[in-house]
């Protein structure tokens, strides 16, 4: 059991629910044991899938037959690749929560909820809770996680490590939902359960003291790790460390309730304080297994990997006998007398002299039939894991289409384990959601970090405030200026939504593909290169932090513009001062030219006048008419002559 599970369920438990009569201990402990008993098959066969995980895969006898060889114990372990291999599969592909709405109105607050489940999954590092019980499911075949809250009012997910998990041993069904119990089981320090349950100190001490075990034993999943020095006293106590084993169990009658107990006393009982959708009681562990036989027995994937890790180990470990051994055989009886044992010894050392009449007996046959075998051994492994063409190593020249389509195929075999994890990621972030909307009542931000470069926040239950108006105070009576609330944006408890994932296969490749054909475009027409710019080349990649690459170029190109709009400005300037220099220079040589023009005219008009004056008066001696000499030959000057006169 978590420790932090049970604290954080009994501050919770007494608001929301009302303490249940007091359950039955020995029935409780019936529940328990009946899952230790029935399950001890399985149990131990699952602490063999990790041994031989660990590459532990040797018995003692096996050893000392192998040193009575002097043959090192080898393993060639096939087993863990093909785990990782599996979990590395998993962890490439993405899955995301999503929320639906069920009504049109509901579209802004899937939106929200969606951004809740993300934070959520952020805050509790979920896809490392994800890794850690997926080598649950495959290797001893069951995993679990409890979906509750801290004593800040945080959504938690917690492994629960399928050592201390337990369930109904008469559940026939993967993901656990036809069990009528399911708890954890967890070794315990006294004064870490007296602080949790200190009304509970002194029944604690004396079950400690005492030192019962209640007279059972389970097998050596359930007992306090390490063994070795350990003087434990039974199944529930450890007298020497001070630890007993603590029980919470989540039972249904009528519905779900929750128990906490030890082998002598009750620490706590009450329905369950988690809720799901409707507002019921609900057991907030999720657990889905691998696999599940006809007598209810569940196992992982590493059950069907053991036979084979044993022939490859045999296989080796005789093919590698044959190459140390030494057989003789007689070859002529009459060349020599020399004794078996001396001979067998002296083809055996390095340095050795074979007497006349033996010699090596050939062991080809052997050797290559324990090769051949070890080589379909390893391929038989192979094809239970993923395969190279699921992992990138099958050393061919492909397309990413092509080979995102081998690697669906390489799949195939192992679409129910994650199939099984997908269900139970489903569950584990509905079970978040209600607990989002069971708890969060109070005002709050989260920040959503889709986008490194540009996290948003959104607002929880922020209320919409009114004209304050007059209203009495809720503890003097007085009338007192109150604000208004007119309601809240964004209220968790009222979102009406459904959970689903969004599962997102690994297109590294296909993308890398496609960015390497986008830049073979641009590169082979320079209208191409013309229209697209490095910015959005680099906006097209893979790149990590490519948006710091792109404020970057951009910040220099905005530098660049900056000075090459200041040279063009200066530029302007020194045309636009030459143009005006020019045209001064242009209206002062008209100017000039004007006014040799008038002094022209000027000198014209009185040598014209002198002419005229002196042909009047010759003209008044001689009697002849003259005309007027003070009207001008210049069209303008008579007409202005004339409007004078």
């Amino acid at each position: 059991m978590r420790a932090e599970a049970a604290n954080e369920t009994s501050e919770v438990s007494d608001s929301l629910t009302a303490p249940a009569p007091p359950p039955d201990l020995e029935k409780l402990k019936r529940y328990f044991t009946d899952a230790r008993q029935l399950t001890e098959q399985a149990r131990l066969k699952s602490l063999q899938c990790q041994d031989y995980y660990d590459s532990d895969q040797f018995t003692p006898d096996q050893i000392a037959e192998l040193e009575e060889r002097r043959q090192p114990p080898i393993v060639v372990n096939r087993i863990k690749p093909a785990i990782n291999g599996i979990v590395g599969v998993a962890d490439r592909g993405r899955t995301d929560p999503r929320a639906w709405p069920r009504n049109p109105q509901n579209t802004d607050q899937a939106d929200v909820a969606t951004d809740i489940l993300r934070y959520v999954a952020d805050f509790n590092r979920f896809k490392s809770v994800k890794r850690d019980c997926f080598f649950d499911m495959l290797i001893p075949g069951t995993m679990a996680a409890l979906v509750g809250v801290d004593a800040d009012k945080n959504v938690t997910v917690s492994q629960v490590r399928w050592e201390e998990f337990f369930g109904d041993p008469r559940s026939r069904r993967r993901d656990w939902k036809d069990a009528r119990f399911l708890g954890i089981a967890k070794w315990m320090y006294a004064d870490d359960a007296a602080a949790l349950w200190p009304e509970k100190q002194g029944a604690i001490e004396a079950t400690v003291e005492s030192g019962t075990g209640g007279g059972i034993m389970p097998d050596q999943s359930y007992q306090d790790r390490p063994l070795q020095g350990a003087a434990t006293g039974g199944a529930w106590v450890d007298r020497r460390q001070r630890r007993l084993m603590v029980v919470e169990m989540y039972y249904r009658e009528g519905g779900w309730k929750r128990a906490v107990f030890t082998v002598t006393d009750i620490l706590e009982a009450a329905e369950s304080a988690y809720l799901d959708h409707k507002g019921r009681p609900d057991c907030p562990i999720e657990a889905m297994s691998a696999y599940v036989r006809r007598d209810n027995m569940r196992y992982g994937a590493v059950w069907d990997m053991i036979p084979i890790q044993n022939e490859i180990n045999k296989r080796r470990s005789k093919a590698l006998h044959h190459l140390m051994a030494s057989r003789v055989q007689l070859k002529d009886p009459m060349g020599t007398n020399a004794d078996r044992d001396y001979v067998r010894t002296e083809a055996a050392r390095p340095d050795g002299v074979i007497p006349p009449g033996w010699e090596m007996a050939p062991s080809v046959a052997e050797f290559q039939g324990n090769v051949e075998l070890l080589a379909e051994a390893k391929a038989e492994m192979e094809r239970m894991a993923p395969n190279p063409a699921v992992i990138g190593r099958d050393g061919q020249d492909a397309s990413g289409r092509a080979l995102m389509a081998r690697q669906q195929a390489g799949l195939i075999e192992l679409a129910p384990l994650f199939g099984g994890r997908e269900d139970w990621e489903l569950r584990v972030y509905r079970q978040c959601w209600a607990r989002a909307r069971q708890f969060w009542r109070a005002p709050q931000f989260i920040r959503v970090t889709d986008d490194e470069n540009a996290p948003k926040f959104v607002g929880l239950n922020q209320p919409m405030l009114g004209a304050p108006t007059v209203q009495p105070h809720p503890e003097t009576g007085l009338p007192t200026l109150l604000p208004n609330v007119l309601g809240y944006k964004n209220a968790v408890a009222e979102m009406d939504v459904d959970i689903e994932i969004d599962a997102t296969p690994d297109v590294g490749t296909i993308a890398q593909e496609q960015f390497n054909e986008i830049v073979r475009l641009v590169g082979a027409s320079p209208v191409y290169q013309q229209q697209v710019s490095l910015v959005q080349l680099i906006a097209l990649s893979t790149l990590p932090h490519k948006q710091a690459l792109v404020d970057q170029i951009t910040k220099a190109e905005e530098a660049q513009q900056a000075k090459a709009g200041q040279a063009q400005a200066l530029q302007a300037q020194h045309i636009a001062a030459k143009t005006h220099e020019a045209g001064a220079a242009a209206i002062e040589h008209v100017a000039s030219g004007q006014a040799k023009v008038m002094n022209a005219l000027t000198q014209a008009h009185a040598l014209h006048a002198d002419h005229a004056a002196a042909g009047f008066e010759a003209g008044v001696a001689a009697g002849t008419p003259q005309p007027d000499p003070n009207i001008s030959i210049i069209p303008g000057e008579a007409r202005s002559a004339e409007g004078a006169a």
